[in-house]
């Protein structure tokens, strides 16, 4: 079986946002995956620039951390 090549979208504004609101929430990453649903793993291949998140569990980080899109003024 093939490995995978590391994945790093780092380049996203939103993932970087993301994954410094995961950073500086004063959770331990089981932690934050116990409160939100999210699975540890899959944070923390998120957080050290592994994989990326799906939808739904970006979502729900998001809402858990505050965070809401929103689009810039005259676009």
């Amino acid at each position: 079986m093939k490995k995978r090549p590391k994945r790093s979208p780092g380049d996203s504004p939103l993932i970087g946002v993301l994954k410094k609101a995961i950073r500086d929430c004063g959770l331990s990453l089981p932690e934050l995956s116990r409160q939100t649903g999210v699975s540890n793993p899959q944070i923390y291949r998120f957080v050290s620039g592994e994989r990326s998140l799906t939808l739904p569990a970006a979502e729900k980080l998001a809402a858990f951390l505050g965070l809401r899109l929103a689009k810039e003024k005259g676009k």
